[in-house]
């Protein structure tokens, strides 16, 4: 996560933050990108000492340097507590721990003298994968994460896994397949395939005609195609073509199924925009594997 120096984000109210936080979990499902929400509680042993108020000044004022542009931080009221909020968007939990990590070492380095030793800094951090969460779950949880820690330490991280849990997407399969028993095995090794956050929905086509002259492929769904090179009408070729010419091409994932193994035929298939080339007679097993890999990578 890289950082822009000396140019100090503003600090936000919850009401102004909320809609942020709304527009990006709407969001997270179609961009495959989580963010992290992250919860800061200052605990001082001394209420009226302004040395730690100080301290607290000081570290709100390092975080509106080290965060991006692309953040935001905000402070919340909860029961008189010295409580604030960070957005990282575009960042999953692993990213928010390192920098929270790199935050620590400037706080241990420059702000850890004399009563300032005296302030422990509650951590909570929450990945956003889910869309369903509504804000004040998302907090609630974790205020409680942090009310429950025992806080062993000056620099203490709960990570809370209350929007981490991700969506059910909906994956379309097209099996473009002349041979009618071919076809039935693959339909059915699709469909007891066992993915998860993954619902796919699998349709089998006897040619290149039949599956461009429907609908099916139309939708901003992603789309995982088996496609024989050697078909009665529309080759797997010419259908490949089509689809490559398509402005949302990219949710097309396109699986090459062929008898040749000519290298120069292979080639010409990757240049035209084949993802994989299976040369027949293939593993069922190993397309499982292939496709699985494919499934990761819309979350990678």
């Amino acid at each position: 996560m890289s950082v822009i120096e000396n140019r100090a984000i503003p600090i936000l109210s919850e009401s102004a933050i909320i809609p942020m936080y709304n527009l990006l979990k709407a969001n997270v499902v179609r961009s495959r990108s989580p963010f992290s929400v992250i919860l800061i509680t200052i605990q001082k042993s001394s209420l009226k000492n302004p040395a730690i108020d100080e301290t607290a000044k000081e570290f709100i004022a390092l975080l509106q340097r080290k965060l991006r542009q692309t953040d935001a931080l905000f402070s919340l009221d909860h029961k008189n507590k010295m409580e604030w909020g960070i957005i990282l968007a575009q960042s999953g939990e692993e990213e928010a721990g390192a920098f929270l990590q790199r935050l620590h070492e400037e706080v241990h380095l420059e702000m850890n003298q004399g009563d300032r030793t005296m302030v422990s800094y509650a951590i909570g951090v929450m990945e956003v994968r889910n869309s369903g969460v509504p804000w004040p779950l998302l907090i609630q949880a974790g205020r409680r994460a942090l009310q429950q820690s025992s806080f062993p330490s000056a620099w203490h991280i709960d990570y809370v896994g209350v929007a981490k849990q991700q969506e059910r997407e909906t994956v379309k399969v097209s099996i473009i397949e002349d041979d009618e028993i071919a076809r039935d095995i693959l339909e059915t090794t699709i469909m007891r395939m066992k993915v998860d956050h993954v619902k796919l929905q699998v349709r089998s086509f006897q040619d290149g005609l039949d599956f461009l002259q429907s609908d099916w492929f139309y939708s901003s769904h992603p789309h995982i195609i088996l496609l024989n090179d050697i078909l009665p009408r529309k080759n797997g070729l010419e259908v490949l073509h089509a689809l490559r010419a398509m402005p949302n091409n990219g949710k097309f994932f396109i699986f090459m199924m062929t008898k040749r193994n000519a290298e120069e035929d292979m080639i010409h298939a990757y240049e035209l925009g084949v993802d994989q080339y299976i040369s027949k007679p293939f593993n069922l097993r190993l397309l499982e594997s292939q496709m699985k890999r494919v499934f990761v990578r819309l979350w990678s």
